[in-house]
């Protein structure tokens, strides 16, 4: 995949949804569960295409995004959810792979993780293009390493380094 390309909500169809002829609203909550118009999608392989083509505008817009055709999505939280991790090596050739809901595995760049308000644990994936929100399971898997000093802050031990973990607020 190209990290490098933006693809772009054609003007015909910005044009039909500013007009009111496209009302349908495509969803992604906060759990990583896609709706249309409000209603749960049940159907796997409509899902795992939804998930396989997320992607962002060059102005911060989510899309999907599959050939020639983009089609705007609205994101609750994340668009991207890790559904596993992979520890691979030890100390300074320490590996962590993330499995992610799009289908793609890459390595965790320890220098993104951060937690929200909310207290779930999110990184950038996509050389930095995309959030991605840790499910339940992995969390717990990457928190294990988790540190407190002395004047209340938290630092992860991995891949051989010792990172601060950020808290952002929404």
């Amino acid at each position: 995949m190209n990290n490098d390309f933006y693809p772009e909500i054609p003007d015909h169809i910005k044009g039909l949804i500013k007009s009111g002829e496209i009302t349908d609203e495509i969803f992604l909550d906060k759990e990583g569960v896609w709706y249309h118009n409000n209603e749960k999608f049940s159907n796997t392989r409509i899902i795992e295409f939804f998930n396989k083509s997320i992607n962002i505008t060059a102005s911060g817009e989510y899309v999907i995004h599959y050939g020639n055709h983009t089609y705007p999505v609205t994101v609750e939280d994340a668009p991207v959810f890790i559904t596993g991790v992979i520890f691979s090596g030890f100390g300074n050739f320490e590996t962590i792979q993330l499995n992610l809901s799009t289908g793609e595995n890459e390595n965790l760049d320890c220098s993104t993780l951060f937690v929200k308000e909310n207290n779930s644990l999110y990184c950038m994936v996509r050389d930095g293009k995309l959030l991605a929100k840790f499910k339940r399971s992995p969390s717990f898997h990457i928190l294990e390493r988790l540190e407190e000093d002395s004047i209340g802050r938290y630092h992860l031990f991995l891949c051989g380094k010792k990172f601060e973990l950020k808290r952002e607020l929404e």
